[in-house]
C-alpha cells in the first residue's frame, strides 16, 4: 500500500507546471552547488552558471526567495540571492524558453517585486533587468502591477531609487496608462521632487501615446496647455508630423481659451508663436483655417499692445507657408486697411508694412493686385514701394 502511494505521489509530483525539465543537465556541479550549499553557495552557483544551467538556476533560485522571504523576512544574503537570480537571466535565455516558462518568468517577476517592497536593491535590480528583456517577453501584467504600485502608494510611501528606477523603465515599457498617471503626477505637488524625471519620461512617451496627448490638449487650460507644449518640445525624436500636430491642436486650443479671458500673459502668446513657427516650418496647410483665425486675434492683440510688432510679423509671414491661398482675402483686407492710415497721414511701420506685400508677393495671387497698386501711390518709404512693385510683377495671372 505505502508503495504504491509513492509511486501515486511521484506520478502526481512529474505533472507540476514548472520549467521544462530538459533544461536541468544531470551531473552539472553548479546545480549540485545549488542544491547541496547555503544561501551564499546558492548565490555563487547562480552567479557562476551559464547555458541551460543558468536558465534552470534562475527559475530554481526566485522560486527558493519566494517560498522562503515570509520566513527569513528582510535578510541580507536572501536579498543577495534576489539579484543575483534577476541580474542572471539575459533575453537570449528568455528567447530560448517555451511560451509557458516565459509567462511563469513573467508571474516570478511580479511575485519578486510584490513580495520584496521591503528591498529597494531588489526592486532596483529587477526593475533595471525588465527593460533588458522588453523584446523577448511579455511585459503586459508586470507593467500593469507597475502602474496599481505607483496609484496606490503615495509619493512618500515610495523609496525615491525605486520611484525614480520606476520611471526609467516605463520610458520603454510604459503603456497608455502609465502615460496618464504619470501626467497626473506631474501636476500634482507632492511629486515636485520628481518633476525633471517625470518631464524627461511622459517627453520620451508621447510619439507612442498621441491620442491620449491629444486627449490632454482638448481638455488642457492654458497653464496645462504650456506643459504639454513644453514636453513635446523637449523630445528631439518626435516626428515633424506629430510636432505639427500637437501644435496645431495646441494653437487652436490657445485661441478658443482666450477667447474666454482677458488674461493674456508673455508666456501664453510665446506658446502660441512657438507653435505657429513649427507649422510654418513644417508648411502645414492642413492648419490653414487656425493660421487665419490666429492673425485675425493677432491683429486685435497687436492693436492693443498685447503681442509685440516682431510677434505679430512673425504671424503674417507665417501665412505664406501655412495658408497660401485662404489667408490672401485677410491679407489684403489688412494691406487695404494700412493704407488708409497711411492716406489718413498715420504713421505706418516700414517693418509691418512690409511682411504683408512680402507675404502676398510670395504667395503670388492675383487677388491681392488692387492693394499692391494702391501702395505705389502712396508717400511709403522707397522700400515698401520697391517691395510693392516686385510682388505686383511676381503675380500669377
Amino acid at each position: 500500500m505505502l508503495k504504491k502511494g509513492l509511486i501515486l505521489t511521484l506520478f502526481l509530483f512529474s505533472f507540476i507546471p514548472a520549467f521544462s525539465q530538459e533544461k536541468s543537465p544531470k551531473n552539472s556541479e553548479h546545480i549540485s552547488k545549488f542544491l547541496k550549499g547555503n544561501i551564499s553557495d546558492k548565490t555563487l552557483a547562480v552567479r557562476e552558471a551559464s547555458g541551460d544551467d543558468a536558465i534552470w538556476l534562475s527559475s530554481k533560485a526566485i522560486e527558493f526567495t519566494l517560498e522562503n522571504k515570509a520566513i527569513l523576512g528582510n535578510d541580507r544574503d536572501l536579498d543577495g540571492l534576489a539579484v543575483a537570480a534577476i541580474l542572471s537571466i539575459s533575453p537570449e535565455n528568455i528567447t530560448k524558453s517555451s511560451e509557458l516558462d516565459k509567462k511563469e518568468f513573467e508571474k516570478q517577476f511580479i511575485q519578486i517585486f510584490n513580495e520584496f517592497k521591503s528591498s529597494n536593491t531588489v526592486q532596483i535590480a529587477l526593475l533595471t533587468k525588465i527593460v533588458t528583456l522588453k523584446e523577448s517577453l511579455s511585459l503586459k501584467d508586470f507593467v500593469a502591477v507597475l502602474n496599481n504600485y505607483l496609484m496606490t502608494n503615495t509619493a512618500q510611501d515610495i523609496d525615491s531609487s525605486v520611484f525614480k528606477s520606476a520611471l526609467t523603465a516605463f520610458e520603454s515599457i510604459g503603456n497608455s496608462e502609465t502615460f496618464i498617471i504619470l501626467y497626473n503626477f506631474l501636476n500634482n505637488q507632492k511629486y515636485s521632487a520628481y518633476h525633471k524625471q517625470l518631464e524627461k519620461t511622459i517627453s520620451l512617451l508621447i510619439p507612442r501615446f498621441m491620442d491620449e496627448t491629444l486627449g490632454l490638449i482638448q481638455t488642457a487650460n492654458m497653464n496645462q496647455l504650456k506643459s504639454i507644449f513644453n514636453l513635446a518640445e523637449k523630445n528631439s525624436t518626435i516626428s515633424k508630423n506629430n510636432r505639427c500636430e500637437i501644435s496645431e491642436k495646441v494653437l487652436t486650443k490657445s485661441i478658443l481659451l482666450m477667447d474666454s479671458t482677458s488674461q493674456v500673459s508673455t508666456e501664453d502668446i510665446e506658446i502660441q508663436i512657438n507653435a505657429l513657427k513649427i507649422l510654418t516650418e513644417n508648411k502645414w496647410t492642413r492648419a490653414s483655417n487656425i493660421a487665419i483665425s490666429y492673425f485675425r486675434l493677432a491683429k486685435v492683440m497687436f492693436v492693443n499692445n498685447i503681442i509685440s510688432e516682431e510677434q505679430f510679423i512673425t504671424t503674417i509671414s507665417s501665412l505664406s507657408s501655412v495658408a497660401p491661398i485662404d489667408s490672401v482675402s485677410a491679407l489684403t483686407i489688412y494691406l487695404e486697411e494700412l493704407n488708409s492710415q497711411k492716406e489718413k497721414g498715420n504713421q505706418i511701420s516700414v517693418n509691418l508694412v512690409l511682411s504683408v506685400i512680402n507675404t502676398l508677393g510670395a504667395i503670388g495671387d492675383k487677388s491681392a493686385f488692387d492693394s499692391l497698386l494702391a501702395v505705389t501711390y502712396l508717400n511709403y518709404d522707397e522700400s515698401v514701394l520697391t517691395a510693392a512693385r516686385e510682388a505686383l510683377s511676381g503675380l500669377r495671372w
